[in-house]
Parts: C-alpha cells; sequence; structure tokens
C-alpha cells in the first residue's frame, strides 16, 4: 500500500538528506527487521544493505536514488510506513524524488551503470 493523501512529505528535500534521514532510522531499528520479517533471505538481503550503506558524501544521486528505490519497492519496503517522528520512510524517499523532478525507477541504462557501485550487491534490481 503507498502513501495516503493524509501522509505528509517533506518539501524542498534534497536526495542527500533523504537519504540521510533513512539510513540513520534503517541502522537503528535493524532488530524491527528481525521481528518483521518473515522470510529469512529477505531480511539477510535487507540487513546487508543496511550495513552497507556509506554517508551520502559518498555516493553519486544516482546511488541516492536507487537507494530511495529500495524503501519504495526494494530490500527496504519492510519499514516503508515507518517513522522517525517526523516523515515515514516512504515519505522521505518520495519526498526527496519530487523535489529533484525524478522518478524512483531507473532505466536500463542508469542499472548499467549503477553495475560499477559498491552497492550494485546489494540492489533489488541486481536480478542478473
Amino acid at each position: 500500500m503507498g502513501l495516503s493523501q493524509a501522509d505528509r512529505k517533506p518539501r524542498a528535500i534534497s536526495l542527500a538528506q533523504a537519504y540521510e534521514h533513512i539510513v540513520r532510522w534503517y541502522s537503528e531499528n535493524l532488530t524491527l527487521l528481525k521481528e518483521r520479517a518473515a522470510n529469512g533471505e529477505y531480511a539477510s538481503k535487507s540487513e546487508a544493505l543496511i550495513k552497507a550503506l556509506p554517508p551520502a558524501s559518498g555516493l553519486t544521486d544516482l546511488e541516492i536514488r536507487a537507494v530511495l528505490g529500495e524503501v519504495i519497492y526494494g530490500n527496504l519496503e519492510w519499514a516503508y510506513h515507518e517513522t522517525d517522528g517526523q516523515y515515514k520512510m516512504a515519505a522521505y524517499a518520495h519526498g526527496a524524488l519530487e523535489a529533484a523532478g525524478l522518478d524512483w525507477s531507473l532505466s536500463e541504462a542508469e542499472r548499467q551503470e549503477l553495475k560499477g557501485s559498491k552497492l550494485w550487491p546489494y540492489l533489488i534490481i541486481n536480478k542478473e
């Protein structure tokens, strides 16, 4: 289930700012993953991605966008509706993408570019 009309999204938030909020929340709430994830493989992949996430300063905008996509449709989707007290994780992702005028889905060319990323092994779009 996506965000509802009542779910607030941050306005004028950068990709990096949203990413930092998301990384902080997921890093602090790994125990929730273990409590909620019924699929052991999914939980393992999600945990590996969370532990691999560097500060935003170490990533390109495309890599950050891929991580925001993971919140919306991938290995971080388990906390889509979780909040840090300000916004839901999905609201950060959608809000930043909208502010940047970007879509959460990636083109084939963008996926190819991500193959060189240190995050590539952890992304759900890596289904070769």
